[in-house]
């Protein structure tokens, strides 16, 4: 039994980091748990390999927008044959449907009905800072989803945020809610005791300070898990991921459409090359544009983490749309903005606590400069060469950068930068004379043609031209083949798991272990029931049932955290 235990521990680990096989172990271990991580280290995946692991399907993940169609790759990662279901591009399932259903935080009081009758037995929160005010309609809903009725075991609840907790205490509140926390049950008790909470002169509750920091960090041990990127030296230094954004069906008609009079020989002859080429880039322009939105939305969250970002696009009038959405929290180098200004405008993002967000056009702050005030860079929209990704990514990515460096890259749906992100994602070349530094010259068109071509031999050697109904599914699969032909992506190095991560597993795997104490109370004539599931604390007390804590459990916490034996009053049953 031990071996069966050990080897199914060391498949679940396989192809997890050191760190992501510890916050396995702590899901596992409980039935609702919020797992804090820093962004970058694999917290969907954690929680996808511990959902499956935990209770069969449904399961249902709540999220953002923006991120929706990440959660759905990761989940093919993990499970190539798992039935996913992305609400919004389709309705929601029935009841009866046994796989993975993502809806974002907006769609969940028109889908309420529909979700409550699909009968999920596991739930993803993402990004849960969403839900940082208990009072709203979206935590209300938030909460209705997973409410225990009567027959109806308790699902598995994961909730996932990158922000740090303790900041703002009331935010953590409606967070201790979903995993049915004791905390969670009195606003006002959790508000005087952890907010500083205080009564302004109009009599109403002031409730966004913080105290007893320490004794709240203390609390939350067993239902919440939180590491660094800082404190994790299991990861690459830099570290990319890709985010599939959903974009208008004329956006990509548009795209597809110059990307066919760009293939075919004929009608680019008739057009001409240069007309093609300025087609082609007035319809990617189109396509950054149309991702604004959700890239906007993307890097609010990151900034809500408390991070600054640098974000990236090949066209000021997408630059344009960021600095009107982040005002005076963002600057921004352009081509328009004059060499003189620009290092002003660069000291201000790198000293300047209140400025969160640099706004960069690729070709004009994507060399020369020193941004290591930020650990996070965000792509709106690929550029042809990958060289300037290099490049850019390395303004962060230098001396005096200390920290992990997390890349992301929002990449259009059923577009040609899914050809580019497989080029991205192998560190191949799409036309070797940029990336040598040779100047673009105007038969430079000729070339990314011939490029372009090559990629479509792949799918259909036989065929010169390109049929435009065909071409979104064509792109995808050339792509898939011109990886392939240029040896495949970097591969992950297999990691070595330490055999007392293996063991940690396993023991989570073999089950909890609860232990029940019997502790006396202050006058000594009655006694009260404390038990320890593993998981958190809980008492039979009258304190503790109306204020989720009380001075058994805070006492008792205490020692397990310092690795104590219980206190002399504490006796074990």
């Amino acid at each position: 039994m031990q071996e069966e235990l050990a080897q199914k521990a060391a498949t679940l680990a396989e192809g997890l980091y050191p760190h992501q096989v510890e916050g396995l172990a702590f899901l596992l271990g409980r039935r609702r748990a919020i797992l804090a991580d820093d962004m970058g280290l694999g917290k969907t995946r954690q929680s996808i390999v511990a959902l499956r692991e935990s209770v069969p399907g449904p399961y249902l993940v709540v999220c953002p927008a923006s991120v929706k169609n990440n959660w759905q790759r990761e989940i093919h990662f993990v499970d190539p044959a798992a039935a996913v279901v992305v609400v919004g591009k389709a309705a929601t399932p029935s009841a009866g449907f046994l796989g993975w259903v993502i809806v974002n935080y907006d769609l969940l009081r028109r889908e309420r009905a529909a979700l409550l009758a699909l009968g999920a037995k596991g739930f993803v929160f993402d990004e849960a800072h969403y839900l940082k005010n208990h009072l709203t309609q979206r935590s209300r809903l938030s909460r209705e989803l997973i409410r225990v009725e009567e027959g109806r075991e308790m699902p598995v609840v994961h909730v996932l945020t990158g922000t740090p907790m303790t900041n703002r205490p009331r935010d953590l509140f409606p967070l201790l809610q979903l995993v049915d926390h004791s905390l969670g049950r009195s606003f006002l008790a959790f508000a005087k005791r952890y907010c500083d909470a205080k009564k302004n002169d109009y009599g109403y509750w002031i409730t966004s300070g913080a105290s007893r920091l320490d004794e709240l960090t203390m609390q939350l041990q067993g239902v919440m898990l939180r590491r660094t990127k800082d404190a994790v030296l299991d990861l690459p230094s830099k570290h990319r991921t890709w985010i599939d954004v959903e974009v208008e069906q004329s956006i990509r008609d548009t795209l597809n459409e110059t990307l066919s009079l760009f293939l075919d020989d004929s009608r680019r002859t008739r057009r001409g090359g240069r007309a093609a080429i300025s087609l082609i880039s007035s319809a990617r322009r189109r396509l950054a544009v149309a991702k604004v939105k959700q890239t906007v939305e993307y890097v609010e969250g990151v900034v809500a983490q408390g991070e600054k970002v640098v974000l990236f696009s090949c066209f000021t009038h997408a630059t344009r749309r960021f600095e009107k959405a982040f005002g005076d929290r963002a600057v921004a180098v352009t081509g328009e903005v004059p060499s003189a200004r620009r290092q002003a405008l660069i000291d201000r993002f790198q000293h300047d606590d209140s400025v969160r967000v640099f706004i960069g056009q690729i070709h004009a702050a994507g060399i020369g400069i020193n941004l290591t005030a930020a650990r996070v860079v965000v792509f709106n929209d690929l550029d042809w060469v990958p060289a300037n990704h290099w490049q850019a990514e390395d303004r962060v990515h230098r001396i005096g950068q200390n920290a992990v460096v997390q890349v992301t890259y929002m990449v259009g749906q059923g577009t040609l930068e899914e050809f580019v992100r497989a080029v991205l994602e192998t560190k191949a070349n799409l036309v070797n004379a940029i990336v040598e530094g040779k100047v673009l010259e105007e038969s430079m068109g000729e070339d990314v043609l011939a490029e372009l071509k090559e990629m479509l031999a792949y799918v259909d050697a036989e065929t010169a031209g390109v049929d435009d109904a065909h071409l979104e599914e064509r792109v995808q699969a050339a792509g898939q083949a011109y990886v392939e032909a240029h040896g495949g992506p970097a591969k992950t190095p297999k990691l070595k798991i330490s055999a007392s991560a293996i063991s940690a597993l396993t023991a989570v795997l073999r089950g909890p272990k609860t232990s029940v104490f019997r502790v006396r109370s202050k006058s000594g004539k009655g006694s009260y029931r404390v038990e320890v599931d593993g998981a958190d604390v809980s008492c039979e007390c009258a304190g503790f049932s109306y204020r989720g804590t009380c001075r058994h459990v805070r006492d008792l916490k205490a020692a397990l955290a310092r690795g104590d034996p219980p206190p002399e009053e504490f006796e074990r049953i």
